[in-house]
């Protein structure tokens, strides 16, 4: 099946996509039937590059029938043993919580529920604070509600409980996103905007500082344009400082991607720097 989707009819529209490929989608579908009873890890792995290539091809119609017969795939219980099966849902639940045409944040959340439910927060793998982040990085993607995003916030915080500082590299991840989901919640509460922008800001600050510690120069770069975005944010709301140390954030975050090469980050990351 490498390929396979290359050969499904380019930008077909999806009221013709079943009667003119409709043999070879049903083949797709019929070998990773085939695929997921036999081995279900390896399966996935196959399946998830047949999604990125449909993802590249704007096949977006056969990506979500892709979608939508793995959750009928993933009704069979004896799929895999308990703790294999508890990590397989958190693999699906990211590709459900994730931005594209299968996204379904309803499938993600029940996907990581069922693997939260296996892994008691005590336990050393780590494995229970890696569903809660990325729980929450789904929320905090796809949701569009208050609640989600408070619910996505709550999430990160319990990941840093675990996700602290002898954990560093991952604290740094989960701190970065949740600055991301702090500047959406507020946008959906004008009235408590200063202050989430506020820990916005110290969420993305610490990740930054965390991300240069541990060399990870792609990160740190990143996390510092987020800050200038969300200080850019609270000076609009009346931090008469936050303009000046967005500024600073931007000139900070254009430096190290022009270290690493990434003119056109850098060059974003200039022009919000000398944005009037």
């Amino acid at each position: 099946m490498r390929g396979f989707a290359s050969r499904l009819t380019p930008h077909a529209p999806p009221s013709g996509i079943f009667g003119v490929v409709s043999s070879e989608i049903e083949e797709l579908l019929r070998h990773f039937r085939e695929a997921f009873q036999a081995d279900p890890v390896a399966a996935y792995r196959e399946w998830f590059r047949a999604q990125e290539q449909l993802r590249e091809e704007k096949q977006e119609a056969v990506a979500r029938r892709l979608a939508d017969d793995l959750w009928e795939i993933l009704r069979e219980p004896r799929l895999l043993p308990a703790q294999g099966r508890a990590r397989f849902l958190h693999n699906i639940g990211v590709f459900f919580g994730s931005p594209g045409p299968a996204a379904d944040l309803a499938r993600a959340r029940e996907c990581f529920e069922a693997a939260l439910s296996h892994f008691s927060e005590e336990e050393e793998s780590g494995w229970h604070a890696r569903i809660l982040h990325n729980f929450a990085t789904s929320l905090s993607n796809l949701g569009q509600t208050r609640q989600e995003l408070l619910e996505a916030i709550a999430l990160f915080e319990r990941a840093l409980l675990w996700r602290n500082a002898e954990r560093e590299i991952a604290r740094g991840v989960s701190l970065h996103n949740m600055g991301l989901a702090l500047r959406r919640l507020a946008e959906l509460e004008p009235e408590r905007a200063g202050e989430l922008l506020e820990r916005g800001a110290a969420a993305l600050r610490e990740a930054a500082e965390i991300r240069a510690r541990h060399g990870l120069s792609e990160g740190r770069a990143l996390s510092l344009f987020h800050l200038g975005v969300t200080l850019e944010r609270l000076g609009a709301v009346g931090d008469p400082r936050a303009a000046a140390d967005a500024r600073s954030a931007f000139e900070r975050a254009a430096e190290g991607f022009q270290r690493l090469g990434m003119e056109e980050r850098a060059a974003l990351a200039r022009g919000r720097a000398t944005k009037d």
